[in-house]
């Protein structure tokens, strides 16, 4: 059986989903109604062949538009 490598070249397009927050607010009245917050989920062979294997550490820079992941060593 021949395992297939994942493409590093290949681009990924996701589509950015959400999830309900709730807020914790000790004070029933200001917590108000749950509401969406974005969520972004990456999985699958191509995140190890890019050197993202399952248990390292990752560090996210973080610009308007754009995320840059990296392992940290």
């Amino acid at each position: 059986m021949t395992i297939k490598k994942a493409s590093l070249s290949k681009s990924r397009h996701l589509k950015v989903g959400y999830q309900l927050y709730e807020s914790r607010h000790s004070d029933w009245e200001r917590r108000g109604k749950p509401r969406q917050i974005p969520y972004l989920r990456l999985s699958g062979d191509w995140l190890e062949a890019a050197g993202f294997e399952v248990g390292c550490k990752v560090s996210i820079q973080v610009t308007r538009r754009r995320l840059v992941m990296q392992v940290e060593d």
